[in-house]
């Protein structure tokens, strides 16, 4: 029986890969390069050690990795404080239908876990998940599954109770990694993600089919 629900949080929850593209795209003209977004999209739901480690490589940038990922961390935590933050469409409902059956639902972002609990306060969902994990209580992040298989082993449940919803490509090759179902979240915002993997794909929550699984 699948009765433990795992979403992930950018791009799922919160359509905000847009907001970190753009942010990360004018920071990247003030820097001195470019990065077409079609490669910038490629590293959707990455962690962020490879994205810099490929940056600092393809533009010979001279600070160490760590300097710029503390920089970005700082300025993903700035913008987000700054904008007015909705809940992606018919969400809310999604996750009252799950807690009316009585389903455990986690929470599985890469983000810092300080970003989190902004987001979630900002939308006014946090008492909705039972469990939340972050992207510093892994050692490896996605597209590697640990960070799946440390929720089923908190709720010590069975990974094929487990239902992961994702919108990137490595999010979901994490999820299948985990030998998960995975629902493919299609988010036009999230770039042109490959979600082929998928169990099965929607593009908003109302879908009857993640109302029968």
């Amino acid at each position: 029986m699948k009765n433990v629900f795992i979403f992930d949080m950018d791009g799922v929850i919160l359509d905000s890969e847009k907001i970190y593209l753009d942010m990360n795209q004018k920071w990247f003209h003030e820097m001195g390069f470019n990065l077409p977004i079609h490669i910038h999209q490629k590293f959707v739901g990455i962690s962020a050690k490879i994205f810099w480690n490929f940056l600092k490589t393809e533009f010979k940038l001279p600070e160490e990795v760590d300097h710029y990922i503390q920089l970005e961390k700082d300025m993903k935590f700035n913008t987000l404080s700054s904008l007015e933050l909705k809940p992606t469409i018919y969400l809310v409902e999604y996750l009252n239908f799950l807690k009316s059956k009585n389903y455990k639902i986690a929470l599985a972002s890469s983000s810092l876990r300080k970003n989190i609990n902004l987001i979630l306060n900002k939308l006014n969902i946090t008492d909705y998940f039972d469990f939340i994990i972050s992207g510093e209580e892994v050692a490896l992040g996605k597209p590697n599954p640990e960070i799946f298989l440390k929720v089923s082993q908190f709720f010590n449940c069975d990974i094929n109770n487990c239902v992961v919803i994702e919108d990137s490509t490595n999010g979901i090759k994490a999820a299948k990694a985990a030998n998960m179902f995975c629902i493919g979240f299609l988010n036009p915002n999230s770039g042109n993600q490959d979600l082929s993997l998928a169990d099965i794909v929607i593009d908003n929550f109302k879908d009857k089919k993640i109302y029968e699984l």
